[in-house]
């Protein structure tokens, strides 16, 4: 069907198909600006194809235009062409290479225009016959940016090297022996000798939007054991060149040279550029190719898979086959299972981040149990606790995290830091019980997960719970009223004096208006009869009813302890219906019951606190977690090594965009590394940022033993 001959309704179709697949508001100009520059048809920086922008092929496009028209001349739309990358695939470049050459030794200047997917040999080649050099004239490139020399192998690609968009390069014809040129960059370097950083603390360069990349790598390179482990040498004698699933060596070499590069005393407080180390990352896991940005966490575990794999010390990984609990006793299975696991991976990485889950899956129908043991390097842990609501007696509404485990305690201390309430005061911790408040001991373990809670000050010992009906709606949260112990009957209007006196002290809280009901005595009060007569130590309750809601304080969202969200890890969940479990027993998939419990914990524990949420609408949980530096201690497991912080990934901004940082404990200070910025950390490590946590077992020294 040729769309130039289709009606209006098709028209319609095919517009709205368009913006849909694309994403777009058809009527939003702000789209439209952010996107590209109208005056010169340029794309604006950092657009994420069928993200940001669509492609489309020539004639479509005539057709659409012909439709609705375009707001600047045909000239002016950006085209780019399609290139052959192998035999079977094609692509384009959205940010086509236009690489500025510039001479280290003379004026020489002029422009090159290619594809991502030319390699460096093409560069050289193009300067050799711009400058009438010799075939094999020898050519040194460098990134005119950050100064750093670009790779001599020929066949690595623009792409690879990250030199996409618009780019310099600075070249040099000639041998290796150092230049005139060059002496003045070493005695650059050399007036960090006396730079007041140690060694280590030094930034990343940013080769466009890498920001997640260097943040993962201030971490794992500040893990002393693993650091010192690449300092030494040791790690050449551990490379297995042969196995398939790693990069034949290339990668650890290349995290090699960058830990040497970083931990130099010529790079305290300077920087370096990873280059080599994204180039070897991005030939072996193609996603991590161009310049989107990409998840920390993804990152990281990627790049210490590959270090397992390129270190492993497993030669020839035989196959395993999967035995079941079949009711053995834990012990022997989790032995079994850390046994043939490292028959399997044997490497540092495994020495040091590695530990052991317990998970137990549960039949809903059959009540079989299944029982595995399975490795993990990190654990990520969910933030999404249940907020509740609490109520801070009187006239206060809080929003409160809590999980299964939270304790009538615990929600007053968590209450200390944010809430009107004072630590020289006694509280009691009560729930609506019908029309009835039941108190909740503190030390109870009762589930607070599903119901609203009450905090009332309390000024002596409770002897009543009185139940009060209040018709008049000027007051309307509930009141905790203490009463002395009375020799005989309490009558109505003791309640209604003690009332009296308790609200009078929230007058200023109300002002003149509250003040004069008051005074005028207009508050009236009325009693249901089938709580009378009173009788001493008869278990009453008080109660306010209307309309009118609780007078709100501001939404305050609590910060969440790293201990509550390890314990929410360790809950059991029933799966969900796309995520069915098969019974052996039943013969069919059920939503089962899984629970994990931790059996063997790292050396290094890293931490994951899983911010997004990946089905839709995706976002960003940005609350604060509150994690310790130091003495942190897995209460779940017996024998739980005594962690303290090391390194803290930082991600700043929300869904799909944003920047990473990192901060990184060197001897005893804490550094903050933004890209190629380092310095000292004024303040804590604890971060409403944080992302992910590494934490090192007391017990490891600087070889790792």
């Amino acid at each position: 069907m040729c769309l130039a001959s289709v009606g209006i309704d098709e028209q319609q179709r095919v517009y709205d198909t368009f913006y849909g697949e694309a994403g777009f508001s058809k009527t939003d100009p702000a789209e439209e600006k952010r996107c590209m520059n109208l005056d010169n048809g340029k794309l604006k920086g950092n657009l994420v194809l069928d993200v940001d922008v669509k492609s489309i092929n020539e004639k479509l496009f005539d057709t659409l235009s012909g439709w609705y028209g375009v707001k600047c001349p045909k000239n002016d739309v950006p085209y780019r062409e399609i290139y052959k990358t192998d035999k079977n695939n094609f692509t384009f470049d959205l940010y086509p290479p236009s690489i500025q050459i510039i001479s280290r030794d003379g004026p020489t200047s002029f422009e090159i225009k290619c594809c991502s997917h030319e390699t460096i040999g093409y560069i050289k080649s193009c300067i050799r016959k711009r400058c009438n050099l010799e075939s094999d004239a020898e050519i040194r490139l460098w990134d005119a940016e950050n100064r750093d020399e670009l790779t001599e192998d020929e066949s690595v690609t623009l792409k690879e090297c990250s030199l996409v968009g618009d780019k310099k390069i600075e070249y040099s014809v000639g041998s290796r022996i150092m230049s005139n040129g060059d002496s003045s960059e070493y005695s650059h370097l050399s007036r960090f000798s006396s730079s007041p950083f140690p060694r280590g603390v030094c930034g990343l360069s940013n080769l466009g939007n890498t920001c997640f990349m260097n943040s993962a790598i201030q971490c794992i390179s500040n893990v002393a054991p693993l650091r010192n482990f690449f300092l030494s040498d040791e790690f050449a004698d551990s490379i297995n060149e042969k196995n398939e699933l790693g990069s034949h060596g290339e990668i650890a070499y290349a995290f090699a040279s960058l830990i040497k590069e970083m931990w130099s005393d010529e790079k305290r407080g300077s920087s370096c550029v990873p280059r080599v180390l994204k180039l070897k990352i991005g030939r072996y896991a193609p996603q991590f190719l161009g310049y989107i940005q990409h998840d920390a966490q993804e990152l990281m575990n990627l790049l210490l898979d590959f270090l397992n794999e390129d270190l492993n010390r497993i030669k020839k990984k035989p196959y395993i086959e999967d035995k079941d609990a079949d009711g053995r006793p834990d012990e022997e299975v989790a032995n079994e299972a850390w046994s043939k696991f490292k028959l399997r991976d044997d490497s540092i990485i495994v020495d040091l981040f590695y530990g052991l889950l317990k998970s137990t899956v549960e039949c809903p129908k059959c009540g079989y149990v299944s029982v595995t043991f399975d490795p993990f390097s990190s654990l990520a842990l969910p933030l999404d606790l249940k907020h509740q609501s609490v109520y801070v007696g009187p006239f206060a509404l809080f929003s409160l995290p809590v999980t299964p485990l939270c304790r009538a305690r615990d929600i007053v201390q968590s209450l200390e830091h944010h809430a009107p309430i004072a630590v020289d005061f006694k509280y009691v911790v009560t729930r609506m019980n019908g029309k009835r408040f039941d108190v909740i001991p503190m030390e109870s373990n009762e589930d607070l997960c599903y119901e609203d809670i009450y905090v009332f000050k309390v000024t002596g010992e409770i002897y009543f719970k009185v139940l009060l009906f209040v018709k008049n709606d000027t007051i309307l949260a509930p009141l905790l009223v203490c009463l002395e112990r009375p020799t005989n009957r309490l009558s109505k209007q003791d309640l209604c004096n003690a009332v009296k006196v308790e609200l009078s002290k929230y007058s200023e809280m109300y002002g003149e208006h509250f003040e004069q009901i008051y005074k005028e005595n207009r508050l009236q009060f009325s009693f249901e009869n089938e709580i009378f007569p009173l009788q001493l130590e008869e278990p009453i309750v008080i109660e306010f009813l209307g309309d009118t809601p609780v007078r709100q304080s501001p939404p305050i969202r609590l910060p969440v302890k790293l201990q509550n969200c390890v314990d929410l890890f360790l809950t059991s969940e029933q799966l969900g219906i796309h995520d069915l479990w098969y019974c052996k027993k039943c013969k069919d998939h059920q939503r089962a019951f899984k629970k994990f419990d931790l059996w063997k914990l790292p050396r290094i524990l890293v931490l994951h606190l899983k911010r997004y949420r990946s089905s839709y609408p995706v976002s960003k949980n940005d609350v604060y977690v509150e994690y310790p530096l130091d003495d942190f201690r897995l209460t779940h497991l017996k024998d739980s090594p005594i962690y303290e912080l090391t390194a803290v990934s930082n991600h700043i901004g929300g869904v799909g965009g944003g920047h990473y940082t990192a901060f990184a404990k060197n001897g005893n200070s804490w550094y903050s590394f933004n890209d190629n910025y380092v310095d000292k950390l004024g303040i804590s490590p604890v971060s409403q940022s944080a992302y992910i946590l590494v934490y090192s077992s007391k017990g490891v020294s600087s070889n790792g033993h």
